[in-house]
């Protein structure tokens, strides 16, 4: 991922109900797609990409993430 509309674009694909955020359950379904991840290493990902450890994603800590 390279630009801001890219990363944009990827966090919106993830963030299904559309709230600026994601959630565990959202990233842990956008990367349980095939190959399946398991909940173990979806749920490492998310506290991993949570930085202020608030239980969600934001698109700023998204963006850090991805970079």
């Amino acid at each position: 991922m390279t630009g801001e509309a890219d990363k944009k674009a990827a966090f919106d694909e993830i963030d299904t109900d559309g709230d600026g955020f994601i959630s565990a359950a959202e990233l842990k379904a956008h990367v349980q797609q095939d190959p399946k991840v398991s909940d173990a290493n979806a749920s490492a990902l998310f506290k991993w990409a949570d930085d202020n450890s608030d239980g969600q994603i934001s698109f700023k800590e998204y963006a850090e993430f991805v970079r």
